[in-house]
């Protein structure tokens, strides 16, 4: 068989691996399978793809880990997993793709440090390992892509310093470093100085000349004998602070062994210590007074959203990163707001996705609590749909990508957590978006973790308009009640507003365009946006069905709209002459082919 020299797309889900099967494909050059919606691990054998140069797997459902034979691919120049599920760490094996130009591994749920080894590479174009888990400090050997043009290591869980050594790499032309916890001074040379704040916000205290950055005011070290008095007096801090620390604890201890036993709180001080933080190891009462000072004791002018028991601030403190902080008075019911506490903490402890709010702590006293989480500057999808202005700013793609966002997050809850958690809250209000419009799910002051072997029958939770119908008489939670909000948010975001009056009046043979927010054109969007618009409906529609056993789950939601497959419609039926009834049997027709394929 002559050597394929043109990309191979391979569109129906596992076909791609049985290939793998025939021998010839050991002779191909080119594999394109990006945006095929394929499931599953990625198959070893792709490591015997010796001839490959170019392999593209981005937008699929892929899961597991990367595997470590891709380091057998000595001729690979193009890697990209990009927008799948992956976990684990980077393979270090990746290092001896020597010939590799671009590595692109963003948006997965990939973990560990940076290895070190892929500063060994050639990569010329760009290194993208952005949107993942990853944590540790930056690897110095990266400083030693010289001929790199584009470096992307932004919204990971980094620490430590810049390393100085990246002043060294001249070929640069964009570096994003934001949404860490990097600290310290960035490098000093021109390209730094003349860089965009946005490389660099949202860390953990980074200072230095670029233009929004605070000055850096720390004592510098020049030269070796300086080092090795710096680190005596390293060693003899962490010394006297592990030793102040284990003392504290030991006092702490004690204060709450005598605390429980005379079982009274008149004694108690007014902060406690149950706290973490982003800063790393920190005294509650010190943490406290950088957020009581950071919002002017809790002043109303920094007041942006409220709860039915909880108020919400923003916070930028003096390290320059902004929070939100959801501060619950104890006033009144004070253990109804406490398992309100204790259900969001044990919820965002023990969950990490890139479609939910970052979690950086709590801080609890004796009369309210305290919530840290990630800020997020366009505030909840709700109030933005009210906004005129901000609802035309909310594209259709934006709307289908909100819609996408929030599915995938619901996703992982039922399927990628065990046990399973249901958040029993989806709402327009409950979703936070970002600066580039990234939708995270918030709240979880009523979630709950499905366990085996247990009923889950639960009292009456959540918000009218958006709860599941059988919850009034049935009351047994389940992860189709999730389904069920999730359908009502779906169409909220295609009719700009809440959907209430538009399902009294809902019928088949009601147009579809009615259905659509009148403040935006569709009629002007291409092909696939309307394509996705359009399914998004019938899986909000299919989302609400009164039937739990009929909705679909989230898994299968989230594959369905990360397909941009297109819909099997004609020119004869515009969209704007299309009806519900006509619209749903497109879909389901696109749904049986693609089952019998």
């Amino acid at each position: 068989m002559p050597q394929l020299d043109k990309p191979l797309h391979l569109g129906q889900q596992n076909q791609w691996i049985n290939t793998l099967g025939n021998q010839s494909i050991a002779k191909v050059t080119k594999i394109d399978i990006s945006s095929n919606n394929l499931e599953g691990k990625i198959p070893r054998e792709f490591g015997k793809l010796s001839n490959i140069f170019h392999l593209n797997m981005s937008n699929n459902h892929l899961t597991g880990i990367i595997p470590s034979e891709f380091g057998d691919l000595s001729l690979l120049e193009i890697l990209d997993l990009s927008n799948n599920y992956l976990t684990g760490k980077i393979p270090i094996h990746l290092g001896n793709c020597l010939k590799l130009n671009s590595l692109k591994l963003s948006r997965n749920e990939l973990n560990g440090a940076i290895p070190f080894q892929l500063g060994n590479l050639n990569l010329h174009d760009i290194l993208d390992l952005s949107h993942n888990l990853l944590m540790g400090e930056i690897p110095q050997q990266l400083s030693k892509l010289l001929e790199l043009q584009e470096l992307n290591l932004s919204h990971n869980e980094l620490v430590g310093h810049i390393p100085s050594s990246f002043q060294s790499m001249a070929s640069l032309t964009s570096l994003d470093l934001s949404y860490n916890s990097l600290e310290g001074p960035v490098p000093e040379n021109h390209f730094f100085q003349v860089a965009p704040l946005e490389w660099f916000t949202h860390n953990k205290g980074l200072c230095g000349q670029v233009h929004g950055l605070p000055p850096c005011h720390q004592f510098q070290l020049v030269n070796t004998g300086d080092v090795e008095k710096h680190h005596k007096i390293i060693i003899l801090i962490v010394l006297l602070v592990f030793g102040y620390l284990f003392l504290i604890i030991g006092v702490f201890a004690l204060l709450y062994y005598k605390r429980k036993k005379s079982n009274t709180n008149d004694t108690r001080e007014e902060f406690d210590e149950h706290f973490f933080f982003i800063w790393g190891v920190n005294h509650g009462k010190e943490a406290y007074k950088e957020i009581a000072r950071a919002t002017e004791n809790f002043n109303e002018r920094y007041q942006i959203g409220s709860g039915s028991c909880s108020i919400i601030y923003k916070a930028t403190i003096s390290s320059g990163v902004t929070l939100a902080i959801k501060k619950i008075q104890k006033e009144e019911e004070p253990q109804v707001y406490e398992q309100a506490f204790q259900n969001e903490i044990q919820a965002l402890t023990e969950i990490r996705h890139r479609n939910i709010v970052r979690f950086y702590g709590f801080y609890s006293t004796d009369k309210f609590n305290l919530l840290i989480y990630e800020y997020m500057e366009r505030g909840c999808l709700g109030a933005t749909l009210k906004s005129e202005r901000g609802a035309v700013e909310l594209d259709w793609t934006k709307r289908v990508g909100i819609v996408r966002d929030i599915a995938q997050a619901l996703s992982y809850l039922h399927h990628g957590c065990a046990p399973p958690i249901v958040h029993r809250d989806i709402t327009s209000n409950n979703i936070l978006l970002d600066e580039e419009y990234r939708a995270c799910i918030s709240d979880f002051s009523i979630s709950r973790l499905l366990k085996p072997n247990s009923s889950h029958w639960s009292l009456l939770a959540g918000t009218y308009g958006y709860m599941a119908p059988e919850l009034a008489h049935v009351m047994r939670m389940t992860k189709k009640c999730d389904v069920y909000s999730f359908g009502i948010v779906a169409l909220e975001v295609v009719h700009g507003s809440h959907p209430g009056d538009l399902l009294s009046n809902l019928s088949l043979s009601m147009l579809v365009k009615e259905m659509l927010d009148p403040r935006l054109s569709l009629h002007i969007a291409d092909q696939v946006t309307i394509n996705q618009v359009l399914l998004v409906i019938v899986i909000a529609m299919q989302s609400i069905n009164n039937d739990p056993q009929v909705r679909p789950t989230m898994q299968q939601v989230s594959q369905r709209l990360s397909s941009p497959k297109l819909l099997p419609t004609s020119d004869n039926h515009s969209f704007r002459a299309l009806t519900l009834d006509h619209l749903i049997n497109i879909v389901q027709v696109d749904i049986d082919d693609q089952a019998h394929e």
